[in-house]
């Protein structure tokens, strides 16, 4: 895949994902530091914005997860900043304490995003996510504060952001 498909450049903040034990599925803030081809295989080299301590990161743009057939783009612009978004027609309001179990989510913990479900909420407690299984995540159930919650979103060269949905299938596109 050669960079020139690819929508990003040097010194763009971007959201990259990992595969690493501990850490699948988390999405970090990154800025591009560099963009480059070894053996026909696209790298970004990147600097993690909320760990300024970390050392300059040589990241694949596409992986696969272990023996899966699919590749994974592991890079995808900045999660864009919106109070609606249009889902079946209807806007979904993403206003703090809106959450219902079934919502795909985004929690923010330990300075990178974590995507899961909604699995359980009660009034005045912290809600439970429960983390995409592997490869996607770690699997585990947390007890998070709605105020770390994001929508769940997911990003394609084909078609930008879309809300995914509950069964695994794409959802609805969103307007950029």
């Amino acid at each position: 895949m050669s960079q020139t498909n690819l929508p990003f450049k040097d010194g763009q903040t971007v959201e990259v994902r990992s595969f690493e034990h501990g850490y699948r599925g988390a999405w970090f803030r990154c800025k591009i530091v560099r963009i480059y081809i070894v053996e026909e295989t696209l790298y970004y080299s990147l600097k993690y914005l909320d760990y300024e301590k970390e050392e300059i990161h040589e990241q694949q743009v596409f992986q696969r997860f272990e023996d899966e057939e699919k590749e994974w783009i592991m890079v995808r612009p900045s999660y864009p900043s919106v109070r609606k978004i249009e889902a079946d027609q209807k806007p979904l309001d993403v206003a703090r304490g809106s959450w219902k179990v079934g919502d795909l989510v985004d929690w923010h913990k330990d300075d990178c995003y974590w995507s899961g479900t909604v699995v359980a909420l009660k009034k005045n407690e912290p809600l439970q996510v429960e983390l995409y299984p592997p490869p996607r995540g770690e699997g585990a159930t947390y007890n998070a504060l709605r105020k770390d919650l994001r929508p769940s979103l997911e990003w394609s060269l084909e078609d930008g952001w879309t809300l995914p949905s509950a069964d695994g299938r794409q959802g609805n596109v969103i307007g950029s």
